[in-house]
């Protein structure tokens, strides 16, 4: 197996992987817009609670939602810009200045014996390794972060069918 062609495989995949994740942020962005307007609706009806005793269940889902939207949004913001530090993800120089180095090599091999040489193919092949592992752990620290906004999305989405159902249960006259 060509080794450059193994690692340069893997350095596109998290290329891939990165633009995936890009984009895979707007289905929780937008179903977290779809939550929030739901029970903004839902608290359109609500009235003011002026003492401990008038707090009823219907309260405590809707703090327990506001709560798992909160978590969610720090999620979803932590993986779309790693909460404003950004993602420093590693990339090679500009292609003159990589051609630049590979002929400060060539000529500093012409004056050197075998044993000190620099193979700039291994060199480019080191880099390669590195920027990938630093894009590995990028990328799963954002899959990781997009996990746990899904997973308080889906406990938001199961809060609001709960003050749906209390809504509903407050207008239907039995």
């Amino acid at each position: 197996m060509d080794s450059y062609s193994f690692y340069k495989s893997l350095y596109d995949r998290e290329l891939n992987r990165r633009k995936d994740l890009d984009t895979a942020i707007s289905l929780p962005i937008t179903i977290l817009t779809i939550i929030v307007a739901a029970n903004s609706y839902m608290l359109k009806t609500e009235n003011i609670i002026y003492s401990l005793s008038s707090l009823k269940f219907k309260h405590a889902v809707l703090a327990s939602l506001f709560i798992a939207l909160f978590i969610s949004a720090f999620y979803i913001m932590r993986s779309s810009n790693n909460l404003f530090k950004g993602f420093a993800y590693k990339n090679f120089a500009l292609i003159k200045d990589i051609i630049a180095y590979e002929t400060a090599i060539k000529e500093y091999n012409s004056n050197v014996t075998n044993d000190k040489a620099i193979d700039f193919k291994e060199v480019i092949l080191l880099k390669i390794a590195e920027f990938t592992d630093s894009h590995i752990i990028f990328n799963d620290k954002r899959s990781r972060d997009l996990y746990f906004a899904r997973t308080y999305l889906i406990i938001s989405l199961l809060l609001t069918s709960v003050n749906f159902l209390i809504l509903t249960l407050n207008y239907i006259r039995i």
